[in-house]
């Protein structure tokens, strides 16, 4: 079957492939950023905020692109239950990817540390102490959500692979095909 998948156009794979080596780098900063930047010298958050706001310029940019470019048809002998998971898992994986750099752009712009993208100065938003408390909550437990919901595309994709063996991961593929 691997010559009979359908793929995504290598700009869409592209973007697909930066964004979860992004938001990988993300999590590992969020979790154990700290005493690693600490050791290495340099500012986990600072990397973590900057990250964050480059996926959601990432994210809308794969949205463009995806409203003109449509993504290749799931084979037709994948049950309707898949299909309907798919669709929800990666609704709910472009929701995140917008509302976890929105959310802690605002509760970083309710705190005391300046706004910086890679070391450019960004304006606050106004927010205030205790709505960033609210977002920064929300930040946190979304961010366990989309550690789910990576798990959950990650598993199905080996599932794919492996389990099924039918090379839907082909489907993201970066080499011209």
């Amino acid at each position: 079957m691997a010559e009979g998948v359908a793929r995504y156009d290598r700009v869409a794979a592209a973007i697909h492939w930066l964004t979860a080596i992004a938001v990988i780098l993300l999590i590992l900063l969020a979790l154990f950023g700290e005493p690693v930047g600490d050791a290495l010298g340099f500012s986990a958050i600072a990397l973590h905020k900057s990250l964050g706001m480059s996926v959601f310029g990432l994210t809308l940019v794969r949205i463009g692109w995806r409203l003109r470019h449509r993504a290749p048809p799931l084979p037709a002998s994948t049950p309707a239950w898949q299909r309907g998971a798919a669709h929800g898992v990666h609704m709910l994986l472009y929701l995140l990817l917008l509302a976890m750099p929105l959310s802690g752009y605002l509760f970083g712009s309710g705190g005391p540390r300046p706004m910086k993208w890679f070391g450019v100065d960004i304006p606050k938003a106004p927010v205030s102490k205790p709505a960033a408390d609210i977002l920064h909550e929300f930040h946190e437990v979304a961010g366990y959500g989309m550690i789910a919901l990576l798990l959950a595309h990650v598993g199905a994709a080996v599932w794919h692979q492996w389990v099924r063996r039918d090379n839907l991961i082909a489907r993201l593929s970066l080499r011209a095909g």
